[in-house]
């Protein structure tokens, strides 16, 4: 990873049905995480990192900053071409079809 990204927080309103996590450099965005916040819980329905910035560790981080902030965290839904990424980063395949990760403690 060539610079170290920033997130930014979007809670949903009445209008929106997701939360959402803006992932930008000093100058600019380069994705986002569609989810739902859920106290201690968040769901991730998708990780877009802009093609043009893929490749260089920004999804892991955005995965990595969830881990620190969440204690579960749930890929729904997971397309079965990402299915080595979220078992990389810990997750666990649950017999609904979903991911799931569980900080321990």
């Amino acid at each position: 990873m060539s610079q170290t990204p920033i997130f930014t927080d979007t809670p949903r309103t009445a209008l929106a049905d997701y939360d959402r996590i803006d992932i930008d450099l000093p100058d600019v965005r380069i994705g986002n995480v569609r989810c739902r916040f859920l106290g201690e819980k968040v769901v991730v329905y998708s990780i877009q990192i802009f093609p043009e910035f893929q490749g260089n560790g920004y999804g892991r981080a955005a995965i990595d900053m969830l881990k620190g902030r969440f204690r579960v965290i749930v890929a729904d839904r997971v397309r079965f071409t990402a299915r080595n990424f979220w078992e990389h980063m810990g997750f666990v395949e649950q017999p609904d079809g979903n991911w799931e990760y569980r900080r321990a403690g």
